[in-house]
């Protein structure tokens, strides 16, 4: 009788897998909760003649934008095979598994939603936004169709909100990848190796008030001036972030 029970909830649990558009891809659009329940165990109530009941494992799966559809299954039910090995919801999200066996606080995935304060949303819709179950702004990202329409009036802020966070996280990121790039070609520009070249340590508000230093001064103004410095012009197309980097790691040489 269990293992029919706990049969049957695997295969719902593919069935509301396929339904809310959720795999391996879109993990961030579901919430994990692991807690402990009581059961009964229908054989042993049986041979008892009285409610046997049982403390087990199980998982909320609370998906992003919806609070009609939340599957409950066992820890050790089948999520789905990989070959010939089963894999189960425990080890669908083996961190938050982790967290619940060590009586820790079970933290959603993701970047949290505070982070979107700076870019005009409000505690209240943040405090909305966990009423509907979305705790991350990727999650947020991610929201489309009802799910996206759950958010009322404000679903077209929020969503662009999170998009500019994401960009905007994305350009400071590949500002500072290109930073450790550029010591190779200002290395190069005057003959020297790049290990010869300082260490850049520039933090995301040093570089951003790096460009904003550069304000009024042209592009073709910086080009001269690591000329100047490395005896060589850079290439007439490097873009202007890029110029900026590579006067201010010529000064530091």
């Amino acid at each position: 009788m269990a293992g029919a029970w706990r049969s049957r909830l695997s295969h719902i649990g593919a069935v509301m897998d396929h339904m809310v558009g959720i795999g391996d891809n879109k993990d961030l659009a579901v919430t994990p909760f692991f807690k402990f329940v009581e059961v009964e165990n229908v054989p042993k109530s049986e041979r008892a003649g009285r409610a046997v009941m049982e403390r087990i494992e199980v998982v909320e799966v609370r998906i992003a934008g919806n609070r009609h559809v939340s599957p409950v299954f066992p820890t050790d039910a089948m999520w789905k095979r990989d070959g010939n090995r089963i894999i189960t919801y425990a080890e669908r999200w083996p961190d938050a598994y982790r967290q619940f066996k060590d009586g820790l606080p079970q933290e959603a995935s993701g970047t949290p939603l505070e982070m979107l304060l700076p870019f005009g949303v409000t505690p209240s819709e943040v405090s909305l936004l966990r009423t509907l179950r979305v705790y991350s702004i990727e999650a947020l990202q991610q929201l489309e169709g009802q799910a996206l329409k759950s958010l009322g009036m404000a679903q077209n802020k929020l969503k662009a909100a999170a998009a500019s966070f994401i960009a905007d996280r994305s350009d400071k990121t590949n500002i500072l990848a290109e930073m450790a790039d550029l010591k190779a070609e200002i290395a190069r520009l005057k003959g020297e190796k790049a290990q010869v070249l300082p260490e850049n340590d520039s933090t995301e508000e040093e570089i951003v008030e790096a460009i904003d230093a550069f304000e009024g001064i042209s592009d073709t103004d910086i080009a001269d001036e690591i000329e100047k410095i490395t005896g060589a012009r850079p290439h007439h197309k490097t873009g202007r972030i890029k110029l900026i980097s590579m006067l201010q790691l010529a000064k530091a040489a």
